[in-house]
């Protein structure tokens, strides 16, 4: 079966969470055997390859982002950067025109759509309303819930609608498609809540990596004598927020020998808050922003680290650094909200779960000041957290369309059941 894998993002260099699950999915769907297109409609970056498996529709030249509707969504542009490109292209003849053309150039039997942003645009196709294409949704986060909480954390008030137009897109995704991919069984609930017809959980996950040969090969201003701890996110506002609320309050008790070293997008934003809250002397000697970094010397990172800290607060989905940090065999400080879709590794040796400042700082200084501890990873015991494993759930149900479109069945997904029960599809679950 070809399956057209369409992304808000690029898939074929991760640099992110949501751009390594997109990858994955990919990576194991092409293992599996299905025949796999991608293409990408996103704001095309220097750091994009131009590579004919994954063609991208660029954003960036719409008339849009000059109009006075755009700016008069004043802040909230920042917060939802992924729904207002779809929002213009709407209003884009060429945009819509380039779309269209690559989308049935690909001759796709189904559509994968990661995240729900470009559903409006495919809904458009006679061929998708018809159900003639089905779509399944591979969801990463109850959207509308995680755009409402990060704006109220910002104090931010919406446009009247603008959140609720969020909620509708992603519900009519929901109800229309022929079945939707979630991280979480939480997730999977309240999609079914909406009205799908078939809802699978699929877990974030990892690869396994060797890095005792990395042990003492650290970059600068690191050096072997420093006993720290890894803070590893992009930019994503959940990433920012959790470290300030949870992490940020133990730079003070820090020893001489002793730092907190962050990695990825959310280092500046995290040195430039707290710079702005008058605390950036507290900084010098304790925290090191490196900002991000390249795999090898994130690599080198995870392998010397006393410990692995997950400070999230917030939202819904399930976090790939949880399921990495799980396979590094590292000691791990983290919250029940990173824990979400990883509930059965919480006793691991190794794993402490802090869901305040107080009991975080405490787990932190304890592992600081412990020796170092060699990586404990019991590569049979971590066997369900990699890809193959946690992507099953969604190879299986692409096969079960698969089946139903050869015998000549559309899989309608608006003839919704509502009697709906969870059932264990071996360590996941599928309702």
């Amino acid at each position: 079966m070809r399956v057209l894998q369409l992304s808000t993002h690029t898939t074929l260099l991760p640099t992110h969470g949501g751009k390594l699950r997109s990858h994955h999915i990919g990576r194991v769907l092409e293992e599996e055997g299905f025949d796999l297109r991608r293409i990408a409609f996103c704001f095309r970056v220097p750091s994009d390859l131009e590579d004919p498996r994954e063609p991208i529709i660029d954003v960036t030249p719409m008339p849009f982002w000059q109009s006075r509707e755009y700016e008069s969504y004043g802040l909230c542009c920042d917060y939802l950067t992924d729904y207002f490109p779809t929002f213009g292209a709407l209003k884009t003849p060429f945009i819509l025109a380039e779309f269209d053309r690559r989308v049935r150039a690909a001759a796709p039997d189904l559509v994968l759509l990661e995240h729900p942003w470009t559903w409006p645009l495919l809904a458009r196709l006679d061929e998708v309303r018809s159900g003639a294409l089905p779509v399944v949704y591979s969801s990463q986060n109850v959207e509308c819930v995680l755009k409402r909480t990060i704006l109220d954390e910002r104090a931010i008030v919406a446009p009247p609608g603008i959140i609720e137009d969020v909620e509708a897109l992603e519900r009519s995704l929901v109800v229309n498609a022929a079945g939707v991919s979630a991280c979480t069984r939480t997730d999977a609930e309240t999609f079914a809540s909406w009205g799908a017809r078939r809802v699978v959980v699929a877990p974030n996950g990892g690869v396994l990596r060797e890095r005792e040969h990395l042990l003492d090969i650290l970059p600068l201003p690191l050096d072997p004598s420093h006993a720290y701890a890894l803070a590893v996110g992009s930019g994503h506002p959940p990433n920012v927020s959790g470290f300030l609320n949870l992490v940020a309050p133990s730079l003070p008790l820090l020893r001489p020998e002793q730092r907190i070293v962050l990695a990825g997008g959310a280092a500046s934003e995290i040195v430039r808050s707290l710079e702005a809250q008058g605390l950036g002397h507290m900084l010098e000697g304790r925290l090191i922003s490196l900002g991000p970094v390249d795999e090898f010397c994130l690599d080198c990172l995870i392998a010397n680290a006393h410990a692995l800290l997950l400070p999230i607060q917030y939202g819904s989905g399930s976090n790939v650094k949880t399921a990495e940090a799980l396979l590094s065999g590292r000691p791990i400080i983290t919250t029940s909200v990173a824990m979400r879709g990883f509930d059965a590794f919480r006793g691991m040796p190794g794993v402490t779960v802090a869901e305040d400042a107080a009991t975080l700082g405490d787990a932190l200084m304890m592992v600081l000041q412990g020796s170092f501890q060699p990586a404990c990873t019991d590569h049979q015991a971590l066997r369900p957290l990699l890809w193959e494993s946690t992507v099953s759930p969604l190879v299986q149900m692409l096969r079960e369309l698969e089946t139903s479109l050869r015998i000549g069945r559309k899989p309608d997904a608006r003839k919704a059941n509502p009697a709906r029960k969870v059932a264990h599809a071996s360590s996941h679950d599928s309702i």
